[in-house]
């Protein structure tokens, strides 16, 4: 009897958590047309997802993404910006810090994205080199500003053959996204690899630093069906050398359901477009996860004058909650501020100095 009731509520649960991905489902035409729900109608929604009470202290959020307590404590803390890194540094270089805290803490690090953290983090990857968080610690040092100091440990990193590949490969990551032409011998010595994984990580690099001579060999990998973990990779790669209706020739269409082929053909169509198209464009990049096209489509709505349009989206998002809290991230590293109240949500210049690159 115990036996068949815990079967009810097993199928309960499921069948609510079903329930609940179609009201979802539901709303997703609305959340890709936010811009055009009426301000009152989402100022209001806002004050109702907005926490009541007094804010915890930087400490407790800190100590909060420790537990189940980090869903809503991480993006607190991204809110309050640059002011909390010297309290998650500190808990990051902790000797007892557990894992799976040290991931959030370096997960609330990427998106604040400031020069403070490289060593930090050099400092995480020079200690603990067989860490299981070393390719996590290597993708947010991708996304931290570059300097010299982390260009020497990645060119070290590139050239050490006895590092495992799946690590390894993140110096090509941080040569790519930083577009840093440090990279480009690393990355030719890759270019005639038997080993196709190395290949595709030349030609990203090679991708980004604007080499054509990449696009060919991009296209012969996506087009002979390339690996599941490298697609975003290519497919980013190719919206960096051709247009979008070539984008559209070159990618497989067999790969169009997935978020990786969207992001790159809006960001084709975002490089070919005229600066007064890109706005519309830019809306639909809010969206993005590939790394970079948010900060991308953040600073051209501000710099367009088109802050209001952005309001909805920095405000809640109906189809990804954390998403909103990126979108407020990236305002204020472009040297903006939000001012959200219970009667206004607005997007406003702070002082000039306040933009980060």
């Amino acid at each position: 009897m115990m036996e068949r009731e815990l079967h009810v509520r097993r199928r309960s649960a499921m069948l609510s958590r079903a329930l609940l991905l179609g009201l979802m489902l539901l709303t997703a035409s609305s959340a890709a047309a936010q811009h055009d729900i009426d301000p009152e109608v989402w100022i209001e929604m806002r004050k109702m997802h907005r926490e009541k009470g007094p804010a915890p202290s930087i400490a407790e959020d800190v100590g909060a993404l420790a537990g189940p307590g980090a869903r809503r404590a991480g993006p607190r803390l991204i809110d309050r910006g640059p002011e909390v890194l010297p309290a998650v540094h500190s808990a990051l270089l902790a000797p007892e810090v557990e894992p799976r805290h040290a991931l959030r803490l370096l997960q609330v690090m990427g998106p604040l994205g400031d020069e403070s953290s490289v060593p930090v983090v050099l400092e995480l990857l020079r200690r603990e080199p067989q860490s299981p968080l070393r390719r996590d610690a290597l993708l947010i040092l991708a996304k931290l500003p570059a300097t010299d100091a982390a260009a020497d440990f990645i060119g070290q990193l590139a050239a050490y053959e006895a590092e495992p590949w799946r690590t390894r490969r993140m110096a090509f990551t941080w040569y790519g996204l930083h577009r840093d032409p440090r990279g480009l011998p690393s990355a030719e010595a890759l270019r005639n690899s038997p080993d196709l994984q190395r290949r595709i990580a030349c030609l990203f690099v090679l991708a980004r630093l604007g080499d054509e001579s990449a696009l060919e060999p991009i296209s012969e990998i996506l087009a002979a069906g390339a690996p599941a973990n490298a697609r975003d990779t290519l497919l980013l790669a190719l919206a960096e050398l051709v247009g979008p209706d070539e984008f559209e020739r070159r990618a497989p269409a067999a790969l169009a359901w997935s978020d990786g082929y969207r992001d790159s053909l809006r960001y084709a169509r975002y490089r070919a477009a005229a600066p007064a198209d890109r706005p519309p464009l830019c809306l639909e990049m809010l969206r993005a996860e590939m790394p970079g096209h948010r900060k991308i489509a953040v600073r051209c709505l501000l710099d367009t004058g088109h802050a209001d349009d952005l309001r909805p989206f920095a405000a809640l998002d109906l189809e990804a909650p954390g998403r909103a809290t990126l979108v407020r991230n990236e305002i204020r590293r472009a040297g903006w501020r939000v001012v959200d109240t219970d009667s206004e949500f607005r997007i406003v210049p702070a002082s000039p100095a306040a933009a980060s690159p």
